[in-house]
């Protein structure tokens, strides 16, 4: 079997009678998806809400520390500090290979060569597609249009794994609670396999340790075991101060804040990449939100697209109104949920968001009564002529 092939399956003609069947099928499906889209907006709102309340009261409260010294007076403030950090003499060592690091965190990546399916669909047929990747996880074929010739195993001879240092993170004279070890990420290539025991049949090959005969030329099957390392030097924290320690700021709105970030920042650059991760996070739930709103419209104006698209010319020309039509309708109902989520905190925002979607509301009612004129014209017109 070739590294990549492909399988064409031919649809089935479908009848006019199973089209508007599947199609009214389809709305309860899309009623669903438009009060998910109301729900996922709404909430988005209400968290973009308590994130920007948050980030003005991190600014208005927090003790910008010159080094990281312990001082009393700053007992249970936000405390901004930056230092080199310390996570003891111990190692970290994975006994199944005999892998050790000195490093906050080691993580073990395994990776199985496995056959991959892809689709691509028209009207008429389903192009599948057949490749074979490196895959951290087990790829059912079983569920593959085409089986044969493309199985994967059922499971892994050995799983990824993620450890942490066991001694307490330290920046100066201040102690990180241990939540601050899952900010970590372990992100370079670990190269030194020189003490490594190896499992029969596994030899080390480009940094890798592998079952495979031939690493160039990879089997379904085969396996490949890599290790990635924590390189931190000097880390910026923001957290309160308790004692001696670093643990997480509640904010008035119950949201807890301890945060780590590589290099040296102050505190108003990390308050800032809150800021900034807040307002991407709103975005993309705001577009995703939108989308499943446009999708849930679409579905439910599906039976009438069904039924004139059995029309010649005149079916894609009303198809490609109903799709201007659902995405203007999602656009409306979305505007609206936002501005509505946005009255209590800042009505201005409100206010426009509303008038945004009444814009495009009237919008369409003059679209569908300069339509709905046209044609009568046509009518009356025709008419005449007679």
């Amino acid at each position: 079997m070739a590294d990549n092939d492909k399988v064409v399956v031919n649809k089935e003609k479908q009848s006019f009678l199973s089209k508007i069947a599947n199609s009214f099928a389809g709305i309860p499906l899309g009623i669903f998806l438009v009060i998910l889209g109301i729900f996922l907006l709404g909430n988005n709102e209400k968290n973009n809400v308590r994130n920007i309340k948050d980030v003005k009261e991190l600014r208005n409260n927090v003790v910008d520390l010159s080094s990281p010294k312990v001082d009393s007076k700053n007992e249970g403030k936000l405390v901004a500090l930056s230092g080199k950090l310390e996570y003891g003499e111990n190692p970290i060592v994975d006994t199944l290979f005999n892998i050790s690091a000195k490093t906050p965190k080691l993580e073990r990546v395994v990776e199985m060569y496995e056959w991959v399916e892809d689709s691509t669909e028209n009207d008429k047929k389903v192009t599948y597609t057949y490749s074979k990747e490196w895959s951290q996880k087990i790829i059912d074929s079983s569920n593959f249009n085409t089986t044969n010739g493309h199985e994967n195993p059922t499971s892994m001879p050995y799983e990824g794994i993620s450890l942490v240092v066991e001694d307490s993170l330290k920046v100066g004279e201040f102690v990180l609670i241990d939540s601050f070890k899952d900010q970590i990420s372990a992100t370079e290539d670990y190269k030194d396999f020189t003490n490594a025991i190896l499992a029969e049949g596994y030899t080390i090959n480009n940094n890798y340790i592998t079952n495979s005969i031939d690493p160039a030329n990879p089997q379904i099957g085969d396996v490949r075991i890599s290790y990635k390392v924590a390189q931190y030097d000097n880390v910026s924290i923001l957290g309160k101060q308790i004692d001696n320690t670093v643990g997480a700021y509640d904010t008035k709105t119950n949201t807890s804040y301890a945060k780590l970030y590589k290099g040296i920042m102050n505190a108003n650059q990390m308050i800032n990449s809150i800021e900034k991760g807040a307002k991407a996070s709103k975005w993309f739930m705001r577009i995703v939100g939108t989308l499943i709103i446009i999708m849930g419209v679409s579905m439910i104006l599906g039976p009438i697209t069904t039924l004139i698209g059995f029309i010649p010319f005149l079916g894609n020309i009303v198809n490609s109104m109903i799709g201007v039509v659902s995405f203007l309708i999602g656009l409306v109902i979305s505007l609206i949920v936002i501005a509505i989520a946005w009255f209590a905190a800042r009505p201005i925002v409100a206010i426009i968001s509303l008038a945004s979607a009444a814009a495009l509301a009237i919008g369409l009612i003059f679209y569908f009564k300069k339509n709905k004129d046209a044609n009568t014209s046509k009518e009356v017109k025709k008419v005449e002529e007679k």
